[in-house]
């Protein structure tokens, strides 16, 4: 399981995208845990929705962990509770 951090914001999209190759590399199953976050912005999320689009061509999605009321309401106003799989 690969835990998000706090802050989902731009400045740390590079090390995100960084540290989910590498998680990705190791794993078959991509579970996030979405508990920790606090705030997140459209960046992240976009990244986030590159990973579904990259996984959803193999014929595997992201699985959800946790509760962070800051991601969902990110996700929410971007439209992309669907997409994203965010039940």
């Amino acid at each position: 399981m690969y835990q998000l951090p706090s802050e989902l914001i731009i400045n740390n999209v590079s090390e995100l995208q960084q540290e989910l190759i590498a998680y990705l590399s190791e794993h078959t199953d991509v579970v996030i845990d979405i508990s920790h976050v606090a705030r997140a912005d459209t960046a992240s999320i976009q990244l986030l929705c590159s990973l579904q689009n990259a996984l959803l061509k193999t014929e595997h999605k992201i699985s959800w962990h946790g509760e962070s009321d800051a991601f969902r309401d990110a996700v929410n106003t971007l439209g992309l509770q669907q997409y994203l799989a965010l039940s």
